[in-house]
């Protein structure tokens, strides 16, 4: 069988090895969760509490699916539900950086979770706001940090900003968001990248290794009815939640899209920190379209080598092309089978 390739671009960009780092059950990868809790946010943070790969710093929480307060609530309860409580979550940015919310309750609902209700967290978030814990994290943490966003970028570029002496200890940003083709909130745009281009444009230039799980590859992690039924089956309190998030989001995304499927964007970044062979990804040169026309918030992203080279640019991200798509629901299902 052929390597597989990146599509839709007419100069596809072949598989490339891997750059972002993977962790191990002897040595776990130490990650932060950047989020919008958020129905396919639950499942992201479900599969770092599982995994025995991934050693879950904190959670810092983003306007985007829902308001800022409702995806903070989001995370904390979600944590406690996982059984770790103890895991800090502070509160980001509602705003994008140059003002302006764009929110998305037509899939995720008002409350960002869908009409499902969880028990309150016996935690409360951290009183500093997500940019301070995010540099006392990296400052404190014995060794680099992965920092996982996998909402708008607003947090991690404000981070940037303010605390530029401290992008030498972040390891890898593997986040979820752009596409290389078509966008799902315009033509153009992919919802994360959308809400905030400015902060994504800061990102993608900061000379930080990324990884970039956008739409081509995470509308290949689909799920169908099978898979709520495996989880609805689970004898936990967190498989019957998931079972819910997942029929809820299965029944908006076929309203939304029309198709009896939904996507799970976001575990796919995480699930690429603990598994190594699950996706594979290509070397693009990314830049952001930060302009006020249609393109606003596009990813565009170059993987013809010789254009790239021949403009002054060069690679500066990895982007998934493919991924195990079976093999992907098996590692949701067991990671929610691990938990309480």
């Amino acid at each position: 069988m052929s390597p597989p390739v990146a599509a839709p671009t007419f100069f596809p960009a072949p598989a490339a090895q891997r750059t972002a780092p993977v962790g191990t059950v002897e040595r776990p990868l130490p990650v932060i969760i950047d989020s919008d809790p958020g129905l396919d946010d639950a499942r992201a943070i479900a599969l770092a509490v599982a995994r025995p790969e991934i050693d879950l710093l904190a959670v810092t929480s983003v306007g985007g699916n829902t308001d800022v307060r409702h995806c903070t609530e989001n995370a904390l309860r979600l944590l406690a539900l996982f059984g770790r409580p103890d895991i800090p979550v502070a509160e980001g940015a509602d705003d994008a950086l140059l003002g302006g919310r764009i929110r998305a309750p037509e899939i995720h609902g008002a409350g960002g979770i869908g009409t499902t209700v969880l028990a309150p967290s016996p935690a409360a978030a951290r009183a500093e706001a997500a940019v301070d814990l995010l540099a006392a994290t990296l400052r404190d943490h014995p060794e680099p940090v992965v920092l996982c966003p996998i909402g708008p970028l607003t947090n991690i570029a404000l981070l940037l900003r303010l605390h530029p002496s401290l992008a030498g200890r972040i390891a890898h940003i593997c986040l979820m968001g752009g596409s290389i083709g078509d966008g799902n909130t315009t033509a153009a745009a992919e919802f994360n990248i959308y809400v905030d281009p400015e902060a994504a444009r800061i990102v993608f230039e900061s000379g930080i290794p990324i990884t970039m799980m956008g739409l081509d590859v995470t509308h290949q992690a689909v799920l169908f009815e099978p898979a709520v039924e495996r989880l609805r089956a689970l004898p936990t309190r967190s498989g019957a939640v998931g079972a819910e998030l997942a029929a809820y989001a299965l029944a908006r995304e076929g309203q939304w899209y029309g198709t009896p499927r939904m996507s799970v964007h976001d575990a796919v970044a995480v699930a690429h920190l603990a598994v190594a062979d699950l996706v594979a990804v290509a070397d693009y040169n990314v830049r952001v379209e930060t302009g006020s026309g249609p393109a606003r918030g596009k990813t565009v992203c170059d993987g013809l080598a010789r254009r790239i080279e021949r403009q002054g640019r060069s690679p500066n991200a990895q982007v998934g092309i493919a991924i195990d798509r079976d093999r992907f629901e098996d590692v949701l299902v067991e990671a929610f089978a691990r938990l309480p």
